[in-house]
């Protein structure tokens, strides 16, 4: 989830089998979804009072403002879970999360997430060890905005997403060279992320291509040498 560094949480997640055997242990409900391109999960400020945890797919927690404007706040990919308003009284979310792709989902009411957190020691200790992780996320986003200007962020951006892509699969072609390292974002997407303008993410993107750092392809970027990459973020920091 998010774009600063989700090696963190990453690490912490549980696989599909084993978030299910957390939630039989507990005798809880649970439903497994699969849910195609498009579909809502509730839209902002109206109570939705279940949490999902992806298991494949990917799914846009965004924020629609009344004058139509769209803030992209982040992706959830494998392995995240969203829905966590149902931890407060009301359940209302202050977004609204949609299906970006065809995805399989396991939803938990908030009963069942409560009785789970009270019965099941293993799914109480992942789930505060996930929100734990997810602070620190946030909280490096928001220093990230705070302290580098908007052509840093861009690189940064992409090396960390890449960083992101290369552990999910961490696996080499059959001829035993690296797999691509493909960023499955438009310029739009990395626009909505960092709340900046599409002129700016083109500009930049622009940049890295003419250094032979990345390659533009259709809705995504492939990131050709992530070590030059690494040095391009590391340069730009330090101005």
């Amino acid at each position: 989830m998010f774009w600063p560094d989700k090696g963190d949480i990453a690490s912490e997640i549980p696989t599909k089998d084993e978030l299910i055997g957390m939630l039989q242990e507990a005798g809880v409900d649970y439903r497994v979804r699969r849910v195609p391109k498009g579909v809502l999960f509730g839209w902002g400020e109206e109570p939705h009072k279940s949490a999902h945890f992806v298991v494949e797919g990917m799914v846009e927690i965004y924020k629609l403002e009344r004058d139509g404007r769209k803030k992209t706040l982040y992706f959830c990919k494998k392995g995240d879970f969203f829905g966590f308003q149902i931890l407060g009284d009301s359940c209302v979310p202050i977004a609204t999360a949609s299906a970006c792709a065809d995805s399989e989902l396991i939803a938990i009411p908030k009963e069942s997430f409560f009785k789970a957190l009270h019965t099941c020691p293993d799914f109480a200790d992942m789930v505060v060890k996930y929100l734990y992780n997810l602070i620190s996320v946030l909280t490096n986003e928001s220093v990230q905005s705070a302290f580098y200007a908007t052509a840093q962020r861009v690189p940064m951006l992409l090396f960390s997403l890449g960083r992101d892509e290369q552990g999910s699969h961490d696996a080499a072609a059959d001829d035993g060279t690296p797999a691509p390292i493909i960023v499955k974002y438009n310029n739009s997407d990395l626009a909505n992320i960092l709340g900046i303008s599409r002129n700016s993410v083109t500009s930049s993107i622009s940049r890295l291509q003419e250094q032979g750092i990345v390659a533009k392809r259709r809705n995504s970027i492939e990131i050709l040498d992530m070590d030059r990459l690494e040095k391009v973020t590391l340069l730009e920091s330090s101005e």
